[in-house]
């Protein structure tokens, strides 16, 4: 017998490289399955997407709704790489627009992190009004000191 509502699901995509077991252990607190995608040893960040995409519909088939995600990056900000996190984010918005809840993180590390903000700020907006959040886990990066502007008085 299928359950009236799906099962919450939390769900982990990390590029290889990426620091991803803290994100398992802070997802586990709040849902009691977390799934993990983790791009393996010669495969493409395409490859991975593609996985991410199967999985994500497989879980759908099986009446598992994922509330929270984390895509975490490896480091790399090539172009190959944005068109399959955008292949990735689609594949997670998808479903969460349509149970009208969710929350998406992206993660990176070094340069990584600002390809992620940047991402994040992109794709928000089209997502806004749905129920559907897309962050940055890096809110606090602070401009290096030459970036900075002057108080003006």
């Amino acid at each position: 017998m299928r359950p009236t509502s799906p099962e919450p699901t939390s769900f982990v995509i990390a590029e290889r490289g990426g620091d991803w077991m803290s994100w398992v252990e802070r997802f586990q607190l709040a849902t009691p399955d977390v799934a993990v995608v983790v791009q393996e040893p010669g495969e493409s960040v395409g490859d991975l997407a593609m996985r991410v995409r199967a999985r994500v519909a497989a879980l759908e088939e099986d009446d598992a709704a994922v509330d929270q995600a984390v895509l975490v990056g490896g480091g790399r900000t090539a172009p190959e790489g944005i068109s399959a996190r955008s292949l990735v984010l689609r594949a997670l918005t998808s479903p969460m627009v349509a149970a009208g809840a969710g929350m998406i993180t992206l993660d990176g590390q070094g340069r990584d992190r600002y390809a992620m903000m940047a991402l994040a700020s992109a794709v928000s907006p089209m997502v806004m009004g749905t129920g559907v959040s897309i962050a940055p886990a890096a809110n606090d990066v602070s401009l290096p000191a030459a970036s900075r502007f002057a108080d003006v008085a």
